[in-house]
């Protein structure tokens, strides 16, 4: 898929080339969402856990959902109607969530507060073929879409702190993946002057990323010292925890992945960062 992306860039950029026409930049702000895929299945599943296992519980572990997106694409016009785009963007969607909660070990109670701090960051670059058509005087609807490259970055920080034995502990993650993807939608312009138009899109986005190898620590403090663990050879995994019933997990692990009698399915997780964007701005026209 990389080479036929490739290549299909290639032909793109060289058509733009070789046929100069009208030109035209669009700046465009504005809301995404995303599925969130493996990730945000371990989180229901881990929240579903610790209703299942708790005492009590306050709170609840949030999934990644969506956040603000920003893009701008060079159009180049091959006729009054045809056109291909380059562009490129940025979107970020995050999450901060704390869970307070109560168990028993060994009979034992026991107290614990936990927060997940989770971030998604992609920067999408990609080629759009688009075909424009007249509604009204000022008016037009724009049909686009093409493939896109993406740079995720995801990073994840577990701070915690229970009762037993005063133990702090801090589980870290971050990795880059790359991954191709395609979108496709529709837009409106408004013509204020032959060359401004005030612009609004709506389009649907693929993409996925999997086998996301990254940088894992974990810092262990307790009255009888601390213990740091690292590696730069930790991968994101899902799997159902078993014990006591059926739970979405996800964890960092080595290419080996979670063992046990309580796991089940393992595999490497993927993020789907599919979703919609809606976005408006302001295009300019030479």
């Amino acid at each position: 898929m990389r080479k036929v992306f490739l290549s299909l860039s290639f032909l793109l950029i060289a058509a733009v080339l070789a046929y100069p026409q009208q030109v035209s930049f669009k700046l465009m702000g504005g809301l995404t969402w995303i599925d969130g895929g493996d990730y945000n299945k371990g989180i229901a599943g881990q929240n579903q856990y610790l209703k299942a296992t708790t005492t009590t519980m306050s709170g609840a572990y949030g999934e990644l959902t969506g956040g603000l997106k920003f893009e701008a694409e060079v159009i180049n016009y091959l006729n009054p109607r045809l056109g291909i785009g380059l562009g490129g963007g940025y979107f970020r969607t995050s999450n901060e969530s704390k869970v307070t909660s109560r168990g028993l070990l060994a009979d034992v109670p026991f107290d614990n507060e936990s927060t997940y701090q989770s971030k998604v960051s992609v920067i999408p670059f990609f080629l759009n073929f688009h075909y424009l058509a007249r509604l009204a005087s000022h008016l037009k609807i724009d049909l686009f879409g093409g493939p896109t490259f993406n740079i995720v970055q995801f990073n994840f920080k577990n701070p915690s702190m229970t009762s037993t034995f005063s133990t702090t502990e801090t589980v870290s993650f971050t990795a880059s993946v790359a991954a191709l993807g395609l979108q496709g939608g529709l837009g409106l312009d408004f013509e204020i002057t032959p060359n401004i138009a005030l612009v609004a899109d709506g389009y649907f986005r693929y993409g996925k990323v999997t086998n996301i190898k990254g940088n894992w620590s974990d810092i262990l403090s307790a009255t009888s010292g601390t213990a740091v663990k690292s590696s730069a050879e930790y991968y994101l995994w899902y799997y159902d925890y078993t014990g006591g019933g059926s739970f979405p997990q996800f964890g960092f692990y080595d290419i080996n992945g979670p063992t046990g009698s309580s796991v089940s399915g393992a595999r490497k997780a993927d993020i789907n960062f599919s979703g919609i964007v809606i976005l408006a701005g302001v295009k300019f026209s030479i």
